[in-house]
């Protein structure tokens, strides 16, 4: 869910917004690239998704998959939508299935304090202070966690809550999923229905 650039082959990669969307029309995205209304850094191919807003309901049955992957995607939301968003994943979960969920840490974030600019982006997700077009293609973060706030929003809807570490867990294709830009500022979370 919320896959962007770094979905991969051999799963429902899902995503919505304007830079999904162009990610679909390459030459209006080089366009936009070219005057400066999009970052260069997402004139790339983009694996194959479906524009799929996860604010709805997903268009899967019920208990219908076994693993979602959802990295760096729940803080873009309000915390009451992604209550709803797990809600819903919950349910096209089988039992025994897996959801890997990878947040930035708001405690390593503070830890890791360096200086404000850097700080800055992660907590907000992009560099806010740029004056650029981009700023309205991007949806910044609307709700930070650690593990204490996603463990309690977790044991509400989940059967069994994991704290993992990167690239290690339950997870298919992990080596490929956790980006290594995450690493160091990220919390790993498996749940299981």
């Amino acid at each position: 869910m919320g896959s962007g650039p770094s979905g991969i082959g051999g799963w429902l990669n899902y995503d919505w917004g304007v830079l999904p969307i162009l990610s679909k029309l390459p030459l209006i995205r080089k366009i936009f690239v070219i005057f400066g209304f999009i970052d260069n850094n997402y004139d790339i191919s983009w694996p194959k998704i479906r524009l799929v807003n996860i604010l709805h309901k997903l268009p899967l049955g019920s208990e219908s998959v076994n693993y979602i992957y959802c990295s760096h995607v729940l803080e873009h939301f309000e915390k009451y939508q992604a209550i709803n968003i797990l809600n819903e994943c919950y349910r096209v979960l089988k039992k025994g299935g897996v959801m890997r969920i990878v947040l930035p840490d708001l405690k390593k974030l503070v830890a890791q304090y360096n200086n404000a600019e850097e700080f800055n982006r992660k907590f907000f997700g992009y560099d806010k202070d740029k004056k650029s077009l981009f700023n309205y293609f991007i949806r910044g973060h609307r709700w930070m966690y650690d593990e204490k706030s996603i463990v309690g929003l977790l044991v509400n809807i989940f059967d069994k809550i994991n704290i993992v570490s990167w690239q290690s867990g339950a997870c298919p294709n992990i080596r490929a999923l956790d980006l290594k830009s995450h690493k160091d500022h990220s919390l790993y979370v498996e749940v299981k229905k």
